[in-house]
C-alpha cells in the first residue's frame, strides 16, 4: 500500500519514538485528542487513500487513530474547509502530523494545477479538448504518487516507466545516428501493441518520422502556428498518427495549444513545480 509505505518512511525519517517535545508531554501523551485537518486555500483533494491509510498506520504500530475523510479524491477545498479528523493518542496524532500534511499537500496541489490546465484546455478547444498528460519528470518513489493527484485533477498519465510505451527522444536519434534507424531498431525489438512514437524538433524531422511510419510525434517546443503547420503536414498522411505536443506548457500558454487536432498535451511541470495546497491540523473541539 504506497500511502502506509509513504507515512512510514515519514515517520522513520522523523526519528519518531525518540521525540522530545512529545514525551515532554509525560501521561499526557497517551490521552486520545481530537484533530481536525483544515484546508487553507483553494484547491483539489487528492488524499483520501491516506486519510484511511493512517488507520492502517497506527495498528501496525501497536495503537490506533480513528480517521474519517470528509471530502473525496477530485472534490473542490475551500479556505475553512474540514477535510478529515482523527481521534487518537496525542503522542501519535503528532507524531504522524507532518508526514500526513506534506504528503496531502504535495499530491492536492498536483491536483489543483491539473484541474487548472484541464478546464483551460476545455474553454479553449471544447469540441474535441486535447488530454493533458503529466510526464516522467517525477521523483523516485513517487511516482505513484503524482500520477494519483494527475488523474485527481482530471488529467492522465503518459508512461508510468519504460516499459509502458516507445518514446524515442532526441538522444536516442542521436545514438542510433538517424530517426529511420532509431525507428527501424525499435519496431524489430519492441512488442507489437506498443504504439511508435517520436520526438522531433523541427518540420524536417517530422517528416522524416512520418516516411519512417512513426504511430504517434511529439512536437517538442514548437510555437502555436508551427503546431497548426505540423498538424496539416500529418492529415496528409494515410494512417494518421497521434499528435502529442511538449516543451514549456504551463497555466500561461497552454490554451494556445490546446488547437484542434492537437491529442495530447505533457506537462513536466505538473510534476515537478508543484505548488503544495495549504493544509493544517489542529488538536482540540
Amino acid at each position: 500500500m504506497l500511502w502506509k509505505e509513504l507515512l512510514l518512511t515519514g515517520l522513520k525519517e522523523d526519528g519518531w519514538p525518540w521525540d522530545w517535545t512529545s514525551m515532554g508531554l509525560g501521561a499526557r501523551a497517551r490521552r486520545s485528542v481530537k484533530a481536525r485537518i483544515i484546508s487553507k486555500s483553494d484547491g483539489v483533494w487528492a488524499a483520501s487513500g491516506l486519510s484511511t491509510a493512517i488507520n492502517h498506520v497506527a495498528r501496525e504500530l501497536g495503537a490506533e487513530i480513528v480517521s474519517q475523510c470528509f471530502v473525496a479524491d477530485g472534490e473542490a477545498l475551500r479556505p475553512g474547509k474540514l477535510v478529515c479528523e482523527w481521534r487518537g493518542a496525542a503522542s501519535l496524532v503528532l507524531a504522524l502530523e507532518r508526514p500526513f500534511l506534506n504528503l496531502a499537500s504535495y499530491v492536492s496541489g498536483i491536483a489543483t494545477s491539473t484541474h487548472r490546465l484541464v478546464e483551460q484546455v476545455r474553454r479553449a478547444c471544447p469540441s474535441r479538448p486535447p488530454r493533458v498528460t503529466a510526464t516522467r519528470k517525477t521523483l523516485p518513489h513517487y511516482r505513484d504518487l503524482a500520477v494519483h493527484g494527475v488523474q485527481c485533477g482530471g488529467g492522465f498519465s503518459h508512461r508510468l516507466g519504460l516499459s509502458a510505451g516507445v518514446l524515442i527522444k532526441e538522444n536516442h536519434i542521436a545514438s542510433a545516428q538517424g530517426i529511420g534507424p532509431a525507428i527501424n531498431g525499435v519496431r524489430a525489438r519492441a512488442p507489437h501493441g506498443l504504439k511508435l512514437e517520436i520526438e522531433v524538433t523541427s518540420g524536417k524531422e517530422l517528416k522524416q518520422a512520418l516516411e519512417a511510419g512513426a504511430e504517434a510525434v511529439l512536437l517538442d517546443n514548437f510555437s502555436p502556428s508551427e503546431v497548426r503547420s505540423a498538424i496539416r503536414v500529418v492529415e496528409l498522411t494515410k494512417k494518421r498518427p497521434l499528435i502529442e505536443v511538449s516543451g514549456g506548457l504551463n497555466e500561461t500558454n497552454i490554451g494556445d495549444y490546446a488547437i484542434e487536432g492537437v491529442d495530447i498535451l505533457s506537462v513536466g511541470s505538473l510534476t515537478h513545480s508543484i505548488r503544495a495546497v495549504d493544509l493544517s491540523l489542529l488538536i482540540g473541539g
